[in-house]
């Protein structure tokens, strides 16, 4: 009989490999603010911005992931990131139980009539810009561009140049 320490004939237990990590919080909102600083200051696409950040903090980690969900929560409290959402309208009877944008707590848009009682226009978020109605709006385009601190898009050097936008 073996003894207690003895490890002859026990099996080896199996090395978990990691196959992926999921970067901080921190290091993805640092690279989204450098990449639309950089060459490139807006991104028609979600999937276009997310490749080209990959492309950014893979060469730290190169086992980096990122999820298109994740992606879009972090970016929106990043000073210097803005990013705008296109809809499209779609009749739907399933009621939303969270943002379709940022996963976030729906708020109802109350609305007060003549008599004085009150009605559900539609739902809003409480963290992003998404709103809705009675037609359902849909995320269909993520845009992503550069925003001054305060979140409005900055002008382009060659407008100013032009004189558009002087204040």
């Amino acid at each position: 009989m073996p003894e207690k320490g003895d490890m002859v004939g026990r099996p080896a237990k199996h090395e978990r490999v990691v196959r992926y990590r999921r970067p901080a919080a921190e290091v993805v909102q640092r690279a989204a603010r450098r990449l639309v600083r950089g060459g490139k200051a807006s991104f028609s696409s979600q999937a276009e911005f997310r490749e080209a950040l990959l492309r950014i903090i893979r060469r730290d980690e190169p086992l980096a992931v990122l999820g298109g969900p994740r992606l879009r929560k972090l970016l929106l409290d990043v000073p210097g990131v803005r990013m705008s959402v296109r809809f499209t309208e779609r009749q739907t009877a399933r009621p939303l139980v969270a943002c379709p944008v940022c996963s976030s707590p729906l708020a109802p848009i109350h609305n007060r009539t003549l008599t004085g009682d009150t009605v559900v226009l539609g739902q809003r978020c409480t963290r992003c810009d998404y709103w809705t109605h009675g037609v359902r709006r849909v995320p269909v385009r993520y845009l992503f561009t550069e925003a001054g601190i305060d979140g409005r898009p900055k002008r382009s050097d060659r407008a100013r140049a032009m004189g558009f936008g002087s204040d």
